[in-house]
């Protein structure tokens, strides 16, 4: 069964795609730290989006495989783009809310702790994650 896994092109596509996003994060935040930060590997938002580079690997993976006139490939891209919407738009506005109730707080000194650090993406986040999530199914296509 492992093997099995080992050799499915969408699996192996999707989670390689979405390791390298993660470690991506870990380094970016790292250097901007300036220390070490692996926590940010398991941590909402950051540099890239894993969400959209996980939708959009899965969406090229299920094209390469299956084709790209199948109706999988059209629902996998039908969630890639609800998904990207969703860290585009409503995700980045939540951090905007995020930093502005926290703003208020210390203003205010009001007797309750910051709200979290990170909730959204920049657009930039967003399309690295999509084309990580377009170019590292390409590659594994070639391997396969």
């Amino acid at each position: 069964m492992i093997n099995e896994l080992m050799m499915n092109q969408i699996i192996v596509s999707v989670i390689l795609a979405t390791l390298v996003c993660q470690i991506w994060k870990v380094i970016d935040s790292s250097f901007k730290k300036k220390k070490f930060s692996p926590e940010v590997f398991f941590a909402n938002g950051g540099m890239p989006s894993s969400h959209s580079t996980f939708v959009c690997s899965l969406a090229t993976s299920i094209g390469l495989v299956e084709g790209f006139l199948s109706s999988i490939f059209f629902l996998s891209v039908g969630l890639a783009a609800i998904v990207v919407r969703d860290a585009f738009g409503v995700r980045h506005i939540v951090d905007q809310v995020r930093e502005a109730v926290n703003e208020i707080i210390k203003k205010e000194k009001i007797g309750v702790n910051s709200v979290i650090r990170m909730a959204g993406h920049t657009p930039v986040q967003v399309s690295v994650g999509v084309i990580l999530g377009i170019v590292i199914p390409l590659i594994i296509s070639i391997a396969f």
